[in-house]
């Protein structure tokens, strides 16, 4: 059996892509921590949110901007691209979604578990929204970035 050496590009973009997605763990993990311990959140909201842009920059980078609306793409690199916005295009609905099932969760709970003042609330919702305006773009590149690997593996170069 002859395996062939993966890709320096492949394996970069994987670990471009891997550092992203634990830096945006890192920002989930501040959501829940938010109302518990907001010190500590709010640094971890400012640290994983520059990790989690670094990250996505890489991860464009490493795809060559394919990303962006004026790059200059064929016929099946459109294809790609569209594909990969379609799925950036999901992900914000999800976590669309998600934004608001956390808005009715944090109504309820403040009603009969604890009293959040209007600045934790606030900090708490712009903390969603920042989530949700950073993972998209990075939905689209970590995706269109899975097609790039996936062909390049394909045809071995």
């Amino acid at each position: 059996m002859n395996t062939r050496p993966i890709p320096e590009t492949v394996t970069r973009r994987k670990r471009h892509a891997l550092f992203a997605d634990v830096a945006f763990g890192f920002y989930q993990f501040s959501l829940v921590t938010h109302f518990f311990q907001p010190g500590i959140s709010n640094a971890l909201w400012i640290l994983s949110g520059l990790a989690a842009a670094f990250g996505t920059i890489q991860l464009r980078s490493a795809i060559g901007g394919a990303d962006l609306p004026n790059a200059e793409l064929d016929e099946y690199e459109l294809t790609r691209h569209l594909e990969a916005r379609e799925d950036g295009l999901k992900a914000s609905l999800v976590i669309s979604m998600i934004i608001f099932l956390l808005t009715g969760l944090v109504a309820v709970a403040a009603r009969w578990w604890f009293d959040p003042s209007g600045t934790e609330v606030a900090i708490f919702f712009a903390k969603a929204i920042c989530f949700q305006l950073a993972f998209v773009p990075f939905a689209v590149a970590r995706s269109l970035a899975g097609k790039i690997n996936r062909d390049e593996l394909i045809s071995g170069t």
